[in-house]
């Protein structure tokens, strides 16, 4: 079982989330996103914020918080796609690219954060293949775009990628 199954399921209940007016970054909807950032306001792309809000309701549940080895109090909170790299790597989350030899054979699962190499991010929701795989993300839209207006399914090229990011499993006490 894929302990971070729960947070592809999370991203997945946002599904259809729209802003109030196209392409304006801004909402009540959306907001809920960007207040779980460390930038204030709105009006400024969203994707990471929406990946920040799903990895702070996962880390909300008790059962998911005892599996995954990073406390509430350092959950995502950047407002920059690329930033989910940085923090997975001050954070001690496998940073990998399947293409990657140092990756050794890894493949995206459900939960993984995606780091898009356009400046864009989101949540794999499945691994379709070698080379696709299924995300959810904000600010996106129908065709794909990094800048958009909803949270979306879609499925992506594994070249489209700088990175995943894996949550670290808490280590079980013996």
């Amino acid at each position: 079982m894929n302990p971070f199954q729960a947070l592809a399921d999370i991203a997945a209940s946002q599904l259809g989330t729209q802003e109030d007016a196209k392409h304006t970054n801004a909402g009540a909807a959306i907001a809920k996103y960007q207040h779980d950032t460390n930038l204030g306001g709105q009006g400024w792309p969203w994707c990471a914020a929406f990946v920040d809000w799903c990895v702070h309701q996962f880390l909300l549940v008790p059962a998911n918080a005892a599996i995954c080895a990073i406390p509430l109090a350092n959950r995502p909170r950047t407002a920059a796609a690329f930033g989910l790299r940085t923090w997975g790597l001050d954070n001690n989350c496998r940073i990998f690219h399947p293409n990657n030899k140092d990756s050794h054979g890894l493949a995206p699962l459900a939960g993984d954060l995606v780091v898009f190499a356009f400046s864009h991010c989101g949540i794999v929701s499945r691994n379709v293949d070698a080379h696709h795989f299924e995300a959810i993300e904000g600010n996106s839209n129908n065709d794909g775009s990094r800048d958009g207006y909803a949270v979306v399914r879609k499925v992506r090229d594994i070249t489209r990628v700088l990175c995943f990011v894996r949550l670290p499993v808490r280590a079980q006490r013996a």
